[in-house]
């Protein structure tokens, strides 16, 4: 399963990412070094935490030029791979992490000697030391070597005179997280400045484009369906993985060139929470949850987009603390063939995450 997860995963963004057209290819290549610190995503891992980081970073990107009209509404962004290695707050608990991830970088401010900017993107990481109740009882974060990768930065880069080269500054934050495969599940968080250099190579001149007028869109009301499934264990000590399934049903309509807005149900069943029912459990139907929520789809190109959810439950037999529980989604959506998608979804409860969601569908209308 997990290697279905790698590649799965790196299918969809990488695909998403290279599958676009380019009249010119304006090549670039970093060097990046980042000094901080981790952050316990829970407060039982701050005592755990010795010791501030460094991390290296490799990344490659294609700056696009404006030939396709989601360029410009994006202003010229930029597309792109990384790869970070380094330490994670305590050698001996945790290890290291190296991870490689896909990176959507977005322009702020761009003249033709300074680019000021935002990136974020996701990935696969390797933690060289996780949870073991023998070996390292104390790594009470991470219950897997392979983990899921957020990581987001802001950047100013600044081109120095007559040389293709760029320095380049800023700040990165990075989250790391097995989306509740395996347990333990409470993640880890970086945050570094950084320096580095960043090498422009093409065979054409860049020069800054000319923004042109937004792109014509659909603006008509959309319907679509999807089927979901995640991998989830609810302790480390029950050693048990369960299977939970989905359909959702989203009504939207397109706002703009960048998003859509809409509602939507959602119909989970979940066999997790049958051992957290303990004695209230009293039929498979407690197993079923249905919720109702409000949907965000961002388009970042003709073919990716970014889907947020934020809900509540109509029902749900189970409820942690005898509080109703707010759920969020947030995640990637690969659309081909004008109507089929993919989606990768990490489903939480505020800052816990319930799982990872892996959905395919198609827009009815």
């Amino acid at each position: 399963m997990k290697r279905f997860l790698v590649i799965f995963i790196f299918t969809l963004v990488c695909t998403s990412i290279y599958s676009q057209s380019y009249n010119s290819y304006f090549n670039q290549f970093e060097l990046r070094a980042n000094y901080g610190l981790t952050l316990a995503h829970h407060s039982s891992l701050k005592y755990l935490i010795e010791k501030n980081i460094f991390i290296g970073e490799i990344n490659y990107s294609i700056k696009t030029d404006g030939s396709k009209p989601w360029q410009h509404v994006w202003r010229f962004p930029e597309l792109g791979v990384g790869y970070l290695m380094g330490g994670l707050g305590n050698i001996n608990i945790f290890g290291f992490s190296q991870s490689l991830f896909a990176f959507y970088g977005v322009p702020i401010i761009e003249t033709e000697n300074l680019i000021f900017k935002y990136r974020f993107g996701c990935g696969l990481a390797y933690i060289s030391d996780k949870f073991d109740y023998r070996a390292n009882y104390y790594n009470i974060a991470i219950g897997s070597h392979l983990n899921a990768h957020i990581y987001f930065s802001l950047l100013l880069d600044y081109k120095l005179s007559d040389l293709p080269l760029f320095l380049t500054a800023g700040f990165t934050y990075n989250h790391f997280s097995n989306g509740a495969i395996e347990t333990p599940n409470l993640g880890l968080n970086q945050i570094t400045s950084n320096l580095g250099i960043k090498y422009l190579y093409s065979k054409y001149n860049y020069s800054l484009p000319k923004r042109t007028i937004p792109y014509f869109y659909d603006k008509d009301l959309e319907f679509s369906a999807y089927y979901a499934f995640a991998i989830k264990e609810n302790t480390s000590y029950e050693n048990k993985k369960y299977f939970i399934n989905s359909l959702i049903f989203d009504f939207a309509s397109r706002l703009n060139n960048k998003r859509s807005l809409g509602a939507g149900i959602n119909l989970i069943f979940d066999p997790s929470i049958k051992t957290l029912l303990q004695e209230d459990y009293n039929g498979m139907h407690n197993l079923f949850k249905l919720g109702i929520h409000a949907m965000q789809e961002v388009y970042l190109s003709d073919d990716l987009s970014v889907i947020m959810h934020l809900g509540s439950y109509a029902f749900n037999k189970y409820k942690a603390g005898k509080k109703i529980i707010v759920y969020s989604k947030l995640g990637f959506r690969y659309t081909f063939a004008d109507r089929y998608f993919m989606n990768i979804v990490l489903k939480s409860h505020a800052t816990t995450a319930d799982y990872i969601e892996f959905g395919f569908g198609m827009r009815i209308i």
